[in-house]
């Protein structure tokens, strides 16, 4: 798993490789012309060792690329144009290379007008190859003249004129998921480009189920804790913010998931106003320094935090994000796995921890009173610790908890039967446990859907 994980690390690094050959090659080309007028002659032997240095660049950017190619569902015919081509120009380097090596020279000459022309060919065919490398990263469509004259909706003035789709959802898709579904990379055989796209989806069907966030594979993976293999986005992108994710949500269940539907039109738009104004970025309709999306959900999350315990909680081992700043809403986690973390420390920033990471840090029961004070808790992970029953009466106070990542612990059935008093949770973890199989939803009265394998 390690070795997998170096490999797919590597080939994250492509791109930033690939463009030290580009840069070598065409140094050489540019050198090789100059060395035509005689003050820059002096330039002439640089040449064949330009040529090495970015023969061996290009070699090595190949061996990225192809493992970058092995962790997406790229376009068959695209990528492999890519691939041949980018060989091609590391394989020519090298020939280049040798012929205006010394031994080869002694054996066969070729003339600087012809080796010039050669050069020249070369940038055609790094041109063509840097140009499907586009086209797997931007599109297909990026050069073509209907995207380049394509006239872009105007950004609306106000609230009133901005469509929830067009304005507000599809930025979204655009900043967090279409780097992967585009045309030239479809995971999953899924673009994310247009509404259609969205209706049509991909090898799991429909992205979207109008009417139901819930039944929405796109929100489904957008809402998996980021351990899980189909969470999205992948490969360590940024994943969609807690505001986004409300937008979605309240656009699925409350404006059903409707294309040309205007911002004010659907239900309880109010409590979108302040996301809504940020992607639009309408001045004057945010207050200020205030997320009021949140609060709305959530007004208890304290607006200050005591920087001092941030600090202290920080000296003591653990990692603190801020996921907003006014509510101040912490992501806390603890990841040194050679350590016990000490639970007090966070008893002052308690409220304003929305997230907590305490995964395989062999924790017991004891901790139930720390994580009960976490009122406003909506992510808690402890899986992989000595978590047993009676562990769930700590927390059936956090009225506001969403998703529990139980994998791995001592539960049973017991704890899943106390979990479902808990009304706000929606998700539950219990893969290895000693859980028994069992229906979802049978005894709750909400839609908890409980996650066993």
């Amino acid at each position: 798993m390690i070795l997998l994980d170096i490999f797919s690390y590597l080939g994250r690094m492509h791109p930033l490789v690939v463009h030290l050959p580009i840069g070598f090659l065409v140094l050489a080309a540019i050198f090789d012309i100059l060395t035509y007028k005689s003050k820059y002659a002096f330039l002439k032997p640089a040449v064949p060792l330009i040529l090495l240095l970015g023969g061996i660049s290009a070699t090595i950017a190949c061996v990225m690329g192809w493992l970058l190619s092995q962790t997406g569902d790229y376009d068959y015919l695209i990528l492999r144009n890519h691939k041949y081509t980018g060989i091609s120009v590391a394989v020519v380097s090298f020939i280049f290379y040798g012929l205006k090596s010394l031994f080869v020279q002694r054996i066969f000459q070729i003339s600087d007008k012809v080796f010039s022309g050669l050069l020249l060919a070369q940038m055609c065919l790094l041109s063509y190859s840097g140009h499907q490398g586009g086209n797997l990263t931007h599109g297909e469509d990026y050069l073509s003249l209907d995207n380049l004259t394509a006239s872009k909706r105007e950004k609306p003035s106000s609230l009133k004129e901005a469509k929830v789709f067009e304005d507000l959802v599809l930025p979204v898709l655009e900043n967090k998921c279409q780097q992967c579904h585009q045309n030239g990379k479809k995971k999953g055989g899924l673009l994310l480009l247009t509404y259609q796209d969205l209706l049509k989806g991909g090898k799991n069907g429909p992205a979207m189920i109008l009417g139901s966030s819930a039944k929405s594979e796109l929100f489904r993976r957008v809402t998996l804790p980021s351990e899980h293999k189909e969470f999205m986005p992948t490969d360590g992108k940024p994943a969609l913010t807690p505001e986004e994710i409300a937008l979605l949500k309240w656009w699925l269940d409350e404006g059903k998931g409707a294309e040309n539907i205007g911002f004010t039109t659907v239900p309880n738009h109010e409590k979108m106003t302040s996301t809504a104004s940020g992607i639009l970025g309408i001045a004057g309709a945010i207050l200020p320094q205030e997320n009021t999306q949140i609060q709305a959900i959530n007004p208890d999350i304290p607006k200050k935090v005591n920087e001092k315990a941030i600090q202290n909680a920080i000296d003591g081992g653990f990692n603190i994000r801020f996921m907003n700043h006014n509510p101040v809403m912490l992501d806390v986690s603890f990841i040194n796995k050679k350590a016990a973390p000490n639970l007090a420390l966070l008893v002052p920033i308690a409220k304003n921890i929305v997230w907590l990471n305490l995964n395989q840090l062999n924790l017991s029961n004891k901790i139930g009173s720390s994580i009960a004070l976490m009122l406003n808790l909506e992510k808690l992970r402890l899986e992989k610790n000595n978590i047993t029953d009676g562990f769930a009466q700590n927390l059936l106070g956090l009225k506001h908890l969403n998703a529990l990542n139980l994998n791995e612990t001592q539960i049973s059935n017991v704890t899943v039967n106390e979990l479902k008093k808990l009304k706000s949770l929606n998700h539950l973890y219990v893969w290895r446990t000693k859980v028994l199989e069992i229906q979802d939803n049978d005894t709750n009265a909400h839609a908890l859907k409980i996650i066993s394998k």
